[in-house]
């Protein structure tokens, strides 16, 4: 079996810039996903919990694609 190849140099701060990007990502289409809810005339709480669930599975669906492709 081969190894894998050594992380790039300055991969770290690439790796925070990747991670700060799947999580703005992550609120922007949380809110959009709570802006839908308000306007389907959804309840408060209930487009806080669309909101959540959108961000926490789009959040860990980009997570889990940066870690397939490194």
């Amino acid at each position: 079996m081969t190894q894998a190849p050594p992380p790039p140099a300055g991969g770290l701060s690439q790796r925070a810039l990747l991670i700060i990007i799947a999580l703005l990502i992550g609120l922007l289409t949380g809110l959009a996903a709570g802006v839908l809810a308000v306007l389907l005339h959804a309840t408060v709480l209930d487009a806080a919990k669309w909101a959540g669930g959108t961000f926490i599975a789009i959040t860990m669906l980009l997570f889990k694609i940066r870690e397939l492709l490194r």
